[in-house]
C-alpha cells in the first residue's frame, strides 16, 4: 500500500478546449479516494500556471502534478526551477492539452492511466533539455522546434479546436511559403553546415501529438536527437509529411540525425523557436542536455 502522499494539482483551465477544470475536478476525486491529501494551484491568465509555479516551494509536497498539456509542464517546470536549483519531488502530468507528446513516451494516453502513475507511486528519472536563445533561457522537456515546425505551431493555434489535427493543417498552411535557411549546426564540437528547413533538438519521441519526430530518442538515455530537414521541394515535403506520423521520415535522404549533449544553432537568419509546442525565442541557441534532472510519476 503506498503512503498518503499531499499532492499538488497545478491546472490550467484553458487546456483540452477549456476542460481543465473540470478534468482537475475528477482527478483531485480519484486521487482524494486513494488516500491522499490533494490542493488544486489554478492558473487564471496566459503564462500563469508558470507564475502559480514560482510561489510553490517543492520540498512542502510529495508530488506536483500539472493538469495540462505540454505547454502547461513547460511552464511547471521553468516555474519551479526558476527558484530553485532542482525539483526534489516528483512530477506528474494529467493529459488534458491538444498533444500531450512527452507523455507518450510513458504510455500515458489517458486521465485514468496518468492517475494510476500517481497512485501507484512509480517513478522514473528522465532528461531535461537547457536552452539559451537570443534574448533569455529556458528549459524544456520534449523538444525544441526551429523554423519551419515552429511556424507551423504558430499556426496551429489557431485551429485548437481541431485537436491533434490542428498540426497537419498547420502544416499544408506553411508549405505554401516554404524556404531553406542557411545554418550552421554544432554537435558536440562537430560542425555542420546545411540549407535547412527546420531543426528538431529532441529528448522524447513525439511531437504535435502523434508524429514520431525523433524515433530514436529515450527520455533517460542522456542525450539529445537533433532531426535535421535539408532543402527539398514542396511535393517532397507533402510526400514525407504522411511518414513522420510512424518515424520513417528519417529513412529519407533529405533528413537527417545527429546525437550528443550540446547542440548549438546558428543561422543566416533568426529561425522562431517552439520549446514543447510554446513559440519563445530564436536562433542563435546553444542547447544541453541535463540527464536524470526531474523524477517523474510514470515507469
Amino acid at each position: 500500500m503506498i503512503p498518503a502522499m499531499r499532492l499538488c494539482l497545478v491546472v490550467n483551465p484553458n487546456a483540452g478546449r477549456k476542460k481543465g477544470h473540470e478534468v482537475a475536478q475528477r482527478v483531485g476525486g480519484l486521487l482524494s479516494s486513494a488516500g491522499h491529501l490533494v490542493e488544486e494551484m489554478v492558473s487564471v491568465a496566459p503564462g500563469g500556471i508558470r507564475e502559480v509555479a514560482e510561489t510553490i516551494t517543492p520540498a512542502d509536497w510529495d508530488g506536483i502534478v500539472a493538469v495540462g498539456g505540454d505547454g502547461t509542464l513547460f511552464e511547471l517546470v521553468n516555474g519551479l526551477l526558476a527558484r530553485n536549483p532542482s525539483v526534489p519531488v516528483p512530477i506528474g502530468q494529467i493529459p488534458v492539452g491538444t498533444g500531450n507528446s512527452f507523455l507518450k513516451d510513458f504510455s500515458i494516453e489517458t486521465v485514468e492511466d496518468a492517475v494510476a502513475c500517481v497512485t501507484s507511486g512509480r517513478t522514473r528519472r528522465v532528461d531535461l533539455g537547457h536552452c539559451t536563445h537570443a534574448s533569455g533561457a529556458y528549459h524544456f522537456v520534449n523538444l525544441l522546434g526551429a523554423g519551419f515546425v515552429s511556424n507551423v505551431a504558430a499556426r496551429a493555434r489557431r485551429y485548437k479546436w481541431l485537436g491533434s489535427a490542428s498540426y497537419v493543417r498547420g502544416v499544408l498552411e506553411e508549405v505554401a511559403r516554404l524556404r531553406a535557411t542557411r545554418m550552421r549546426l554544432t554537435v558536440d564540437g562537430t560542425t555542420y553546415e546545411r540549407e535547412g528547413i527546420f531543426v528538431e533538438v529532441c529528448n522524447s519521441r513525439f511531437t504535435g501529438g502523434n508524429m514520431m519526430m525523433a524515433p530514436g530518442a529515450s527520455v533517460d538515455d542522456g542525450l539529445l536527437d537533433v532531426i535535421v530537414a535539408n532543402r527539398m521541394s514542396r511535393r517532397t515535403l507533402l510526400r514525407l509529411l504522411p511518414t513522420i506520423f510512424s518515424g520513417k521520415h528519417v529513412d529519407s535522404p533529405f533528413v537527417e540525425v545527429f546525437r550528443g549533449r550540446h547542440v548549438d544553432l546558428r543561422t543566416e537568419s533568426p529561425m522562431a523557436l517552439t520549446p514543447d509546442g510554446e513559440i519563445i525565442g530564436s536562433t542563435p541557441i546553444e542547447t544541453r542536455i541535463l540527464p536524470g534532472a526531474l523524477e517523474m510519476f510514470g515507469s
